[in-house]
């Protein structure tokens, strides 16, 4: 992959390239990331968008954060992608685009977050095209831990004050601000949206700062059975063609 000027600019600055790798990888194993036209929803600051830009002739990135757009934006100026790339201010359950617009859209650790879910989910049938693919990575639920922290009255603490949080879907829904998902809560959700699962994946930790011993197991164990206890899992489904 050739990055040309402002290679700087192009670094993940939240240090996690093994987490961008993997869940990069991931999606790449469903399908290979490459066509004429990318959606990523919830870019965020590029992080995600910047390591699929070179297999599509244009892309677009949406996020609803005036801020993180701006970092993005800055990252973009002056290299060889700017022309390529695309950043809009927008929501995911209002998209603008016209319909039957996208190859593959994208969304890394987003769709926890949305409070319009199926609205959104809609709206991504909508703008793909007949044959097109969404993939996605998501929160797993049968991950003991809530990996975006517990809220616990008005404060907000670590997830290793409420083990288990996210197996008691009660608890789990009055005490994080994110969802989490099992597979057959997330293909449900997707065939209720006229889309069709291809592959779903589990991803272990990654321990991008913990030690080598750790990455070693995690990764070890993402090839037994043990692995559908991973704090995420990766997606894509396809738009049936008409």
């Amino acid at each position: 992959m050739s990055h040309g000027l402002g290679l700087e600019k192009l670094a993940d600055p939240s240090g996690e390239q093994r987490g961008v790798n993997k869940r990069i990888g991931a999606i790449a194993q469903h399908l290979p990331p490459y066509g004429d036209r990318l959606l990523d929803v919830g870019c965020g600051e590029g992080v995600h968008t910047m390591r699929i830009v070179e297999g599509y002739v244009r892309v677009d990135a949406i996020d609803t954060e005036t801020a993180r757009l701006e970092v993005f934006a800055e990252r973009l100026s002056g290299t060889e992608y700017e022309g390529r790339v695309r950043v809009h201010k927008m929501s995911a359950n209002s998209l603008t685009f016209d319909s039957h617009t996208f190859d593959r859209i994208t969304a890394f650790d987003k769709i926890e977050h949305l409070e319009e879910l199926e609205e959104s989910l809609s709206e991504i049938h909508r703008v793909l095209k007949p044959g097109g693919a969404f993939s996605l990575t998501t929160s797993n639920r049968w991950f003991p831990f809530e990996t975006h922290g517990v809220l616990w009255g008005d404060r907000h603490r670590s997830a290793l004050s409420a083990p288990f949080l996210p197996w008691v879907r009660p608890l789990h829904e009055r005490m994080s601000a994110t969802r989490s998902f099992t597979t057959q809560e997330m293909g449900r959700l997707l065939r209720g949206s006229g889309l069709r699962v291809r592959a779903i994946d589990y991803l272990m930790p990654t321990f991008d700062r913990g030690p080598q011993s750790l990455r070693t197991l995690s990764d070890a164990l993402e090839d037994t059975p043990l692995r559908v206890f991973g704090p995420a899992m990766a997606v894509t489904a396809v738009k049936p063609k008409l």
